[in-house]
C-alpha cells in the first residue's frame, strides 16, 4: 500500500472524481441562466485546461472555445451576463447583471461538499480494493 499515494495522483481519478461531484452544479445553473437563444445555457458543463490538469482540477461554467462546430455558438457572452454591472464595456457603459453562476454555487455548495466526501470514500475503498487485490495475486514483487 506505499504505492497508494502515487496511485492517488493519477489525472485520470481526479478528472472522474471532478466529473461526478459537479453535475449538481451544472444542473442548477443550467436552470438559473437567464434564457433567450437557450445557447448560453447549452455552454454551461464542466471542463479542463493545462493548467487545472496540472493541479488536479477543472471549471465549471460556459465553455468558449470548442464548445460547438461553429465560432457563432458559444458561450464567450456568459461574463458578461454574470458580471454585467461591475464592468464597463467598450466604454459604452455597463448593463445589469443577471448572475447565475454564484447564485448556482451557492445554492449546492453543501449537496457538492456531501457528494464530494462520498464519492472521495468510494474511490479510496476502490483504490484499497484493488492494490489488495493484485497484493494477493501477485506479491509485493508486483510493485
Amino acid at each position: 500500500f506505499a504505492n497508494l499515494p502515487k496511485r492517488i495522483k493519477n489525472d485520470k481519478i481526479w478528472n472522474k472524481f471532478w466529473r461526478i461531484v459537479s453535475k449538481p452544479l451544472i444542473k442548477e445553473a443550467k436552470a438559473r441562466v437567464p434564457q433567450k437563444t437557450g445557447q448560453l445555457k447549452k455552454s454551461i458543463a464542466y471542463f479542463r485546461t493545462k493548467k487545472s490538469k496540472q493541479y488536479h482540477g477543472a471549471y465549471v461554467g460556459v465553455r468558449f472555445k470548442g464548445a460547438y462546430a461553429s465560432k457563432d455558438k458559444t458561450g464567450f457572452y456568459g461574463p458578461f451576463v454574470e458580471y454585467g454591472d461591475e464592468v464597463m464595456f467598450w466604454g459604452k457603459g455597463t448593463v445589469k447583471a443577471q448572475k447565475f453562476m454564484k447564485p448556482a454555487w451557492d445554492a449546492t455548495k453543501a449537496q457538492i461538499e456531501k457528494d464530494m466526501i462520498k464519492e472521495a470514500e468510494k474511490t479510496m475503498a476502490a483504490l484499497i480494493k484493488q492494490d489488495a487485490k493484485r497484493l494477493k495475486k501477485v506479491g509485493h514483487l508486483g510493485y
